[in-house]
């Protein structure tokens, strides 16, 4: 009888639990970030246009988006070796820096400042964007679509809601002697602190780090290096196999 390969495997009852729970976590998480990197967006022209030209305006922008693809490959490099955690964690700090020095920047109407703070401000597009490949790290391969679309929609979430708090920050932070168009980076380095410090102390165990362990079999099974796949029925013990 022909096996079918691309049927997926059975996921353990606990690894099933760990998964439920990320996508909660995650799916707060990315409604916060998703305010975050928005409401900064919506005025991120703005404010440039504002301390630096018009002529300026575009290169803000530009900046915040080559500051999430750069921010990607040490970020990436942190998550192979340490897991998903503290890489989401690092995205969201560097974030939450850029959205300080870009406030830094339009009080003092710092230029070099103003462009440093949006390349490191796409540090919170870097984390959104990962965020995405934790929600599958321990999800069965018919559910992978469907949960990986959960977040992209928490993120959506946030991105239609943060444009209506921009001029609610402007207000608030208008009494701490920030200039216009500055407060809505303030409640962006806010909203990256929340999510980061979120997944810092509840984003356990790591889903990355989990679903290598369930790959290889257990601890003891990637510590043994054998081959046999988890849930059948041999791999559950620190077998090292028929000599030869």
């Amino acid at each position: 009888m022909a096996t079918d390969l691309t049927a997926p495997r059975t996921v353990r009852p606990d690894v099933a639990s760990i998964q439920r729970r990320t996508l909660r976590l995650l799916f707060t998480t990315q409604i916060i970030g998703g305010i975050g990197v928005t409401i900064g967006i919506a005025v991120g022209a703005l404010l440039a246009a504002r301390i630096a030209g018009t002529a300026a305006a575009g290169l803000a922008q530009s900046a915040g988006v080559v500051g999430a693809a750069l921010l990607a490959i040490p970020v990436t490099r942190i998550m192979a070796r340490h897991g998903r955690r503290p890489g989401l964690v690092v995205a969201y700090v560097v974030g939450a820096v850029g959205g300080v020095l870009v406030v830094v920047a339009a009080a003092n109407r710092w230029v070099p400042l103003l462009f440093l703070g949006m390349l490191l401000f796409g540090g919170g597009t870097a984390a959104n964007l990962q965020a995405r490949y934790t929600a599958v790290d321990l999800a069965e391969p018919a559910r992978r679509g469907r949960q990986l679309s959960l977040i992209v929609w928490a993120t959506t979430i946030g991105a239609v809601a943060a444009p209506n708090f921009a001029a609610l920050a402007d207000r608030v932070t208008s009494g701490w002697g920030l200039p216009p168009l500055a407060g809505p980076f303030a409640f962006s380095a806010v909203a990256f602190v929340l999510a980061g410090g979120v997944l810092l102390g509840l984003l356990r165990p790591d889903p990355l780090l989990t679903a290598h362990r369930d790959r290889a079999g257990g601890p003891a099974r990637h510590r043994g290096g054998g081959g046999r796949s988890p849930g059948d029925g041999r791999g559950d013990v620190d077998d090292p196999g028929p000599a030869r």
